[in-house]
């Protein structure tokens, strides 16, 4: 009865706060214990609600991770370091290519790295939120 009472947005803030990720009989590639626990849930939403697979299309590694960083900075939580959102996308994501856009060398302009094989979502949907209603079960 007392969850009735609270407003959509605060379900939503409540359902956010609950604990993702892998499931302790899921093993996972990237170590956990090197990464804070709200740090990795934040970016593994933000990496799956804005980006999915596509083969014909780069994104540069730069843009990508300033959107993240944008993301953080709005939230106020503080952002992953470039190295450990490289894992956790490459972990989500574990078809993607490392490429580089231009010579070595051969032009003025340096070397742009891209995540070969991803792009940005189109369309960003809000996850959906689960029922809070609670129910009486007789026995």
């Amino acid at each position: 009865q007392d969850v009735q009472k609270f407003s959509d947005s605060d379900k939503l803030y409540l359902y956010l706060q609950l604990p993702s990720g892998p499931s302790l009989g899921e093993k996972s590639s990237l170590e956990l214990s090197s990464l804070g626990t709200a740090e990795h849930m934040h970016a593994c939403s933000w990496i799956r609600n804005h980006l999915e697979e596509h083969t014909d299309t780069c994104l540069p590694k730069q843009d990508v991770y300033d959107a993240y960083k944008r993301y953080c900075d709005n939230l106020g939580c503080r952002p992953l370091s470039t190295a450990n959102f490289g894992k956790i996308i490459r972990e989500i994501f574990p078809n993607i290519k490392a490429r580089r856009l231009g010579g070595r060398g051969q032009s003025k302009y340096p070397s742009l790295y891209c995540y070969g094989g991803i792009r940005r979502k189109t369309v960003v949907s809000l996850p959906p939120l689960p029922s809070l209603d609670l129910k009486v079960t007789e026995t």
